[in-house]
């Protein structure tokens, strides 16, 4: 079992492209279609069939012979696999522009945003976007009241370590970390980095791609 879900978890792209796909079957579900094609999803994400088939395998969806993909039962074997019945209980700290933006975003299906915490005397008790924002001096006793799973990270780079090492003595599963900052947590905490800055250069690279053809 923990060989298979390495393996599983090792499919990254993969497992980044089905939110994509869940989105799509929704759209599929809300308008009455019961059944959907590998060639269906793949036209519309720019994709091969090839590649929807194999990212598909990772979740086991039901099938119709010769016919497609149940969009019911694909929709529920996707939200299995990441655990999207139920979403996880998150914080965010650190209020600042991103962070704000971050809690206003409605895409986020696996997460439930329960509070934000934050230096800022102007900040704290206020509401944004419907998230109470706390003073960040009163984490360790809200985790210690609330279920914390995941800590979502927007502060400014050069107090993210420090934040973090105060993050890990409460009971939270995991943090996601906005920062440019590289952080060191221990193990039993699941860590994912999101560099804007690499989306950004990819797109310049596309750009530039396209002004040389």
């Amino acid at each position: 079992m923990i060989e298979t879900i390495k393996k599983r978890l090792g499919k990254v792209p993969s497992i980044r492209r089905l939110p994509l796909y869940l989105n799509r079957l929704i759209d599929y579900k809300n308008k009455g279609v019961l059944i959907v094609t590998s060639s269906d999803l793949a036209k519309e994400m720019g994709l091969l069939p090839v590649v929807v088939k194999k990212d598909l395998q990772l979740v086991d969806p039901p099938t119709k012979k010769r016919a497609g993909y149940q969009v019911d039962g694909t929709i529920d074997a996707i939200q299995t696999f990441l655990d999207w019945h139920k979403p996880y209980a998150a914080v965010l700290i650190g209020v600042g522009n991103l962070g704000s933006a971050l809690l206003g975003y409605h895409g986020f299906t696996g997460i439930n945003f329960i509070g934000a915490f934050d230096t800022d005397k102007a900040k704290i008790g206020q509401s944004i976007h419907g998230v109470p924002v706390h003073d960040w001096a009163q984490f360790a006793s809200f985790a210690a009241k609330k279920k914390i799973d995941i800590v979502v990270l927007a502060t400014p780079s050069e107090v993210a370590q420090k934040t973090a090492d105060a993050v890990v003595q409460c009971p939270v599963r995991a943090i996601w970390n906005f920062t440019r900052a590289k952080l060191h947590v221990p193990a039993h905490v699941a860590l994912q980095r999101e560099d804007l800055s690499a989306g950004l250069a990819e797109l310049c690279a596309k750009i530039k791609h396209n002004q040389q053809q």
